[in-house]
């Protein structure tokens, strides 16, 4: 049975797996019922995966023998929701956020289902672990046992890799509003879904919203709070889509390719009244683009011409160099600006107007923050007391720009950006976790003079 062409909408992508390093995939028209509806999201899986089944075998000239299991991953599903308007009326329901991941947990096996002996009379019970949550067996079913000790059969375990990571949202495209702390949602990744993403990346994520209680941990938890009624929303993802892995290096080719396809490059999406918009500007223009985007940088503080200019070659950038011989080091395509002059100039408006103009932004100020807020932090999760890494200001900022202000009042936060701004990248080396991070981006400090004030 041929399949017919996919289309571009609403189509999913079929992962069937042999063993766990033997993956084989195929597209599926948008025509079968996958999760047509954003309601019932689990049914729907459900009820279409034996289709889904003989769909891959027709295609493939496989036997259902062959394949252990299907994993649907659905992609373009609807328009993505922003953090901040998930709320209970989404529990339940399929959803697609974007956002940057902040903290990746360490992938961890997740218990399906497990065996149990009886230790009086020796009769095996199967048990399935819903959402992962350890419940042994109370008591022997058998007539005349009811014993209450049974053993776990850890070699009758079906496992599945599990992994948990934070995402925040991103400020520059959801809208900037003054005293709210930025949102963030914690996301479940399980099987081939784990380790694609790392602190620092912008995703995708298609997923159903669940509930969780915050004393429902593993291990029974807190017993006191058990019965409260305060949940937590998280997500249950489906697929993940990486920005960072679609985004182009450096290649003419593939720039023009990703505009013309996706109409996307890296994280900033071009729809086509964009790309007409910014042809016609090119052609109206012409010669005097430059001074036109300077003029329309900021319009709030008069002149600054040169100050303007620096700052937006910062935000366009250069190309990263690489040399013939491996020895030599590549020569970054990031440019560092410092604006440096009395107080009162619109020093802080331009590093805001920066940062918002940026695909990819962030404003920190120097005062305020700390070497692990500014580079990488190393927190532990409450529950499985596990270290994991937390994204600071310099890995947000990947290829993007980090405004940093009253960067004379930083006491010696100065040397965590030093490695940063030079390789490109930030090492950590705490609580027995040693990585080093990508941090390509442009740093744009301002600063006073020594004494507060230029002695004219």
């Amino acid at each position: 049975m041929p399949l017919p062409p996919p289309r571009s909408r609403r189509s999913g992508r079929i992962t069937s797996r042999r063993s766990e390093s033997s993956r084989r995939s195929a597209a599926v028209p948008a025509s079968l019922p996958i999760y047509s509806t954003s309601s019932t999201p689990r049914t729907q899986a459900t009820s279409s995966h034996g289709l889904k089944m003989m769909v891959v075998c027709a295609s493939k000239d496989l036997q259902l023998g062959d394949i252990n299991k299907i994993n649907i991953r659905l992609y373009n599903h609807t328009k993505t929701i922003a953090l901040k308007n998930l709320k209970a009326a989404h529990i339940k329901k399929l959803v697609t956020v974007r956002g940057t991941v902040l903290k990746v947990s360490t992938v961890k096996p997740l218990v399906l289902q497990l065996n149990f002996q009886c230790l009086k009379c020796g009769t095996k019970f199967p048990r399935v672990f819903c959402d992962g949550k350890f419940s042994p067996p109370v008591s022997c079913s058998i007539q005349g046992c009811k014993s209450r000790t049974f053993i776990p059969m850890r070699s009758s375990a079906k496992l599945m890799d599990f992994q948990k990571i934070r995402i925040q949202e991103i400020s520059s495209s959801e809208g900037h509003e003054e005293g709210r702390v930025p949102r963030t949602i914690e996301c479940e990744l399980t099987e081939d879904l784990v380790d694609c993403c790392i602190p620092g990346e912008i995703v995708t994520i298609t997923g159903i919203v669940k509930v969780l209680n915050n004393y429902m941990d593993v291990g029974g938890g807190k017993s006191k709070g058990k019965n409260q009624g305060l949940y937590y929303l998280y997500l249950e993802a489906i697929s993940v889509r990486n920005t960072k892995a679609h985004a182009a290096s450096g290649n003419a080719d593939v720039i023009s390719t990703n505009i013309q396809t996706n109409g996307s490059f890296g994280f900033q999406t071009f729809t086509e009244k964009d790309l007409e918009y910014i042809s016609k500007f090119k052609e109206e223009h012409g010669a005097d683009v430059f001074r036109q985007i300077l003029q329309s940088f900021c319009p709030s503080i008069y002149g600054h011409e040169l100050v303007k200019a620096g700052i937006t070659l910062a935000l366009f950038g250069g190309v990263q160099k690489h040399t013939i011989d491996q020895n030599k080091v590549p020569v970054r395509g990031d440019i560092h600006v410092i604006v440096v002059g009395d107080p009162g100039l619109g020093k802080s408006q331009l590093l805001q107007a920066a940062a918002s103009v940026s695909p990819r932004g962030i404003y920190v100020c120097g005062n305020t923050t700390t070497n692990a807020g500014l580079t990488v932090a190393v927190v532990k999760d409450s529950i499985s007391n596990d270290y994991a890494f937390e994204a600071g200001a310099m890995v947000l900022a990947d290829r993007g720009l980090c405004c940093i202000d009253e960067f004379d009042k930083m006491s010696t936060e100065h040397q965590a950006l030093l490695e940063a701004m030079e390789q490109q990248c930030v090492s950590v080396a705490k609580a027995g976790l040693v990585a080093s991070l990508s941090a390509r981006t442009s740093v744009l400090a301002a600063a006073n003079p020594v004494g507060g004030h230029y002695k004219y």
